[in-house]
C-alpha cells in the first residue's frame, strides 16, 4: 500500500494557523509495517491469520490520516490548494514502483501462464494500470460469467486504485469546504476553513458509513471493493487530522495504543473471508488503527510503540508498499512457472524474494523518482505526460496479449470446423456411443479439443433475451420454438446447469421434437432448500420471485407442459440430504397434481468448488496429447456427490409419473471422466458443460426421453 505523504512527520494541532515542523512518528511507519505483515502473512498462510486481509483497512485509515492533515497544512498556509501539484507529487511518489510491478507482471504472464487466462490477466492489469480494478472486481463479484475467475497478479491493485480514487477526490472535497467557509462560518475567522472543511468532509465520511452498512448487507460481494463503501474507512483517519495527537499523560496514552493493537490482533484472528466487510466489522479495524495514531508514541518502556520503532519494523515500513506491490504477483505466478502448487519452502522464498524486491525498488525507483530533479520530474506536466505514456503502454501491451488469443481463436475455430465438417460423425458424446463402436473413435479428433481452452468461456448460454420473460411485469417462461398441436411442449427449469442444458434441447427443436419454455436463474435450484450463501442479495432476490411466480403459474397452468426436465448444481446446496429431498418434492408438488411428468435429472459431473478446479487450466498447460493426465476422478465427481434427483424419484415412484435421468455413461469411464471427448471440450470451468458439448448429447438425451415414454419414437 502507499507510504502517502512523509510519514515521519505529526500532524498539527487543531488551532495552529501555520503548522511548524513536527517530530517523527515511528509508530506510523511500525503500523505500517504491522498492516503489510498481516496482509502477506494472509495470503501465502491464510488458515494460519484469517483476518489478515485487515491490514488494508488498516492501510486506508493511516492515509486518510495523512494525507489529509498534508492538505490541512497547505490550506493553512496558503488558503487554498495547488491541485496539480498535489497530484504531480502522488504520481511520483506512487506510480513508478507500481506500474515497474504491473510490467513485470505482464511479461511473467506471456512467459508462464497458460494462454486461456490472458485476456482475464490482461484484462485486470489493464485496469490496474487505470487504477479502476476495484471497480473491475466490483463487476466481476456480481457477474455470473466471472465467477469461475482466477486469481489475477493484478487482483491486490484493487485497494491501490481505490486509494487513488481517494487522492483524486478529497483535495476538491477540501476546496469546496474552503469555498464553503465564509457562507456558513462568516465569523470565525480563521477557524472557519477548519470547521467548513471539518463539515463536509465529515458529512461525506458518514453518508459512506451509511452507504457501506447497506451495501454490505445488500450485496457483500460488490461491497468489498467499490470505493464508496470504503470511503469512510479513510474519512476516519481524515477526521482524527482535526484532533491533536494527545499530549503527556504517558501512560495514558501506552493503555489506549495497547488497547488499540490487542483490537487489530483479535481481529485479525477471529475475523474470516466469511465476515461481511467493510461492514460494521471494519469499524474495530478502523477503531483499532485510530486509536494508535492518536496516542502517538509515548516514551513508557510498556508501551507498544517501543516495539513498532525497532529498526526492522521501521524497514518493514519504510518498503511496505513495494512490499504490497510485489508480494502478490510472485504468489500468483510462481504455480504457473514450477507447475506445483506453492509448499513451505516456496512460500519462505517468495517471503525473501519480497523483501529484496521491495527494498531494491525503494532505493532504485521510488526514492530517485519521488526526489529527483533530472528529467523535469519536478514539473507536475512533464509527471502528467510520462504517467499518461506509461499507462498508454501498459494497456497497449494488454491489449496486445488479448488480441494475439483472439486471433488464434478465430483460426482455431476455423480450423475446427473444418474438421467436423469431415469428422464430426465421431465428435463428443457420439464416440461414446454404442451403436458406433466399429467406426468411433475418429483418430482425427484424438488431437482436437473444439473449442480450445483459451476461447472456452464463450461457450455459456447466456440467453439475454430470456430476462424480459423472467423479470418483466407478465412471468412467463423463456419461449424456444413455436407450441403446435401434436409436439410436446415442456418446461425446463432450474439453476445454471439446467440452462446449461438448453443448447441440447434447442437441437432437438430443430428437429421438431419438442419445443420448449426455459425457467432458470444463476445458482437458484428449483426447491424449497435456499440459495447457496455465495449468491449476492440481488441474485437471491430474483430466485424467490422466479420460484413464487413459477409456483403460481404451475398451480393455475401446469398442463400447458407436457412434462418438465429439472436439474440443479449437485454441489451448491449445504442442506442435508434429507432437507434437499424434501426441498424437491416440495415444490413438485403443483405440476403432480396436474398429473405432468417430472424429469429429474442427475447433475453433470464436475471438477470441484473452486476457479482453480477448472480442467482448462490443465488442458491448456498439457493439450490434447495430455488431456487424460487431466480427467476427473469418478468418485470424487460423482460417486460422492449425493444425487438428491433420484432418491425424491423413487419417493415418488415411477407410476406416479416421476422419470430419472442419470447421463453420467456419457461423461464417465469406470474411473474417470474424461475432459475431452471425441474431441470435445467438455466442461466450460469448473462446473458447467460447454454448449459444444450440450449440444452432442441432443440424440441420447432424445433417446432416453424416448425411452421413457415422454416422446414418440417416430418423431
Amino acid at each position: 500500500m502507499s507510504s502517502t505523504v512523509e510519514s515521519r512527520r505529526a500532524r498539527p494541532a487543531v488551532g495552529a494557523s501555520v503548522p511548524q515542523a513536527t517530530p517523527v512518528r515511528p509508530e506510523i511507519q511500525g503500523l505500517r509495517a504491522i498492516a503489510v505483515g498481516l496482509v502477506v502473512v494472509f495470503h501465502l498462510w491464510p488458515n494460519r491469520l484469517p483476518g489478515g486481509y485487515l491490514g488494508v483497512d488498516v492501510f486506508f485509515v493511516i492515509s486518510g490520516y495523512l494525507i489529509t492533515a498534508h492538505i490541512l497544512r497547505e490550506s493553512d498556509r496558503t488558503g487554498t490548494i495547488a491541485l496539480g501539484a498535489f497530484w504531480a507529487r502522488r504520481a511520483r511518489r506512487l506510480l513508478p514502483a507500481a506500474y515497474l510491478v504491473l510490467a513485470a507482471s505482464l511479461v511473467a504472464v506471456v512467459v508462464w501462464v497458460p494462454r486461456m487466462l490472458w485476456q482475464q490477466f490482461a484484462r485486470e492489469i489493464g485496469a490496474a494500470a487505470l487504477y479502476v480494478e476495484n471497480w473491475a472486481l466490483a463487476h466481476d463479484a456480481v457477474d455470473y460469467l466471472a465467477a469461475d475467475n482466477v486469481a489475477s497478479p493484478a487482483q491486490h491493485y484493487w485497494t491501490l486504485s481505490a486509494e487513488e480514487q481517494f487522492y483524486l477526490v478529497w483535495p476538491l472535497l477540501v476546496l469546496a469546504g474552503l469555498w464553503l467557509a465564509p457562507v456558513l462560518a462568516p465569523s470565525l475567522g480563521v477557524r472557519r476553513q477548519r470547521l467548513a472543511v471539518g463539515g463536509v468532509l465529515g458529512a461525506v465520511t458518514l453518508a459512506s458509513f451509511a452507504y457501506s452498512l447497506y451495501l454490505t448487507a445488500a450485496d457483500p460481494a460488490r461491497s468489498y471493493f467499490v470505493t464508496t463503501t470504503r470511503a469512510w474507512e479513510f474519512g476516519a483517519g481524515a477526521m482524527l487530522a482535526f484532533v491533536p495527537v494527545l499530549a503527556g499523560r504517558r501512560h495514558i496514552r501506552a493503555a489506549i495504543s495497547w488497547a488499540g493493537l490487542l483490537l487489530l490482533v483479535v481481529c485479525a484472528l477471529r475475523m474470516t473471508e466469511e465476515t461481511p466487510m467493510p461492514g460494521t466489522a471494519a469499524v474495530w479495524v478502523v477503531l483499532g488503527t485510530c486509536a494508535l495514531l492518536w496516542a502517538g508514541h509515548p516514551e513508557v518502556g510498556w508501551s507498544p510503540t517501543r516495539a513498532l520503532a525497532w529498526r526492522p519494523a521501521q524497514f518493514v515500513g519504510d518498503v511496505s508498499y513495494s512490499i504490497y506491490l510485489w508480494h502478490w504477483p510472485l504468489i500468483v505466478i510462481l504455480p504457473y512457472a514450477t507447475g506445483s502448487d506453492l509448499g513451505m519452502l516456496d512460500k519462505l522464498a517468495i517471503a525473501l524474494a519480497t523483501l529484496l524486491l521491495a527494498w531494491a525498488t525503494k532505493v532504485w525507483v521510488e526514492d530517485p523518482v519521488r526526489t529527483g530533479r533530472k528529467f523535469g520530474l519536478r514539473r507536475s506536466s512533464v509527471t502528467f505526460g510520462l504517467t499518461a505514456a506509461t499507462a498508454g503502454a501498459l494497456v497497449v501491451g494488454c491489449f496486445a496479449g488479448w488480441s494475439v488469443v483472439e486471433r488464434d481463436n478465430e483460426a482455431r475455430a476455423a480450423a475446427a470446423d473444418a474438421l467436423l465438417t469431415q469428422h464430426g460423425g465421431c465428435f463428443g458424446a457420439a464416440s461414446r456411443d454404442p451403436a458406433k463402436s466399429d467406426v468411433c473413435p475418429d483418430p482425427s479428433l484424438e488431437d482436437a479439443i473444439i473449442p480450445d481452452p483459451s476461447e472456452v468461456k464463450t461457450e455459456h448460454a447466456t440467453y439475454e433475451r430470456c430476462a424480459k420473460h423472467l423479470r418483466g411485469a407478465t412471468f412467463e417462461g423463456c419461449p424456444f420454438g413455436t407450441p403446435r398441436r401434436g409436439v410436446p411442449h415442456i418446461a425446463v427449469i432450474g439453476d445454471s446447469h439446467a440452462r446449461a442444458m438448453m443448447p441440447m434441447f434447442e437441437i432437438l427443436i430443430e428437429q421438431g421434437v419438442l419445443t420448449a419454455e426455459m425457467f432458470s436463474s444463476p445458482g437458484c435450484a428449483w426447491s424449497t432448500v435456499p440459495p447457496a450463501a455465495g449468491n449476492t442479495q440481488g441474485r437471491k432476490k430474483a430466485c424467490a420471485a422466479l420460484k413464487s411466480n413459477l409456483a403460481d403459474l404451475l398451480a393455475k397452468d401446469a398442463d400447458r407442459f407436457d412434462f418438465i426436465v429439472t436439474t440443479n448444481r449437485a454441489s451448491s446446496q449445504r442442506a442435508s440430504q434429507e432437507e434437499r429431498v424434501q426441498g424437491l418434492l416440495d415444490v413438485w408438488r403443483p405440476a403432480r397434481a396436474a398429473r405432468v411428468p417430472i424429469v429429474a435429472v442427475r447433475d453433470n459431473p464436475e471438477g470441484g468448488r473452486l476457479p482453480e478446479d477448472n480442467p482448462n487450466l490443465c488442458l491448456g498447460e498439457v493439450g490434447a496429447a495430455g488431456a487424460e493426465s487431466c480427467a476427473l476422478s469418478r468418485k470424487e465427481a460423482v460417486t460422492d456427490n449425493f444425487d438428491p434427483y433420484g432418491e425424491a424419484v423413487k419417493k415418488i415412484g415411477k407410476k406416479k409419473r416421476a422419470v430419472h435421468l442419470d447421463m453420467t455413461r456419457w461423461f464417465c469411464d469406470e474411473d474417470t471422466c474424461p475432459v475431452v471427448i471425441g474431441g470435445a471440450n467438455v466442461y466450460r470451468d469448473s462446473n458447467h458443460i460447454t454448449m459444444t458439448y450440450a449440444r452432442t448429447m441432443a440424440p441420447y438425451y432424445r433417446k432416453a426421453l424416448v425411452k421413457a415414454g415422454l416422446l414418440d419414437r417416430r418423431r
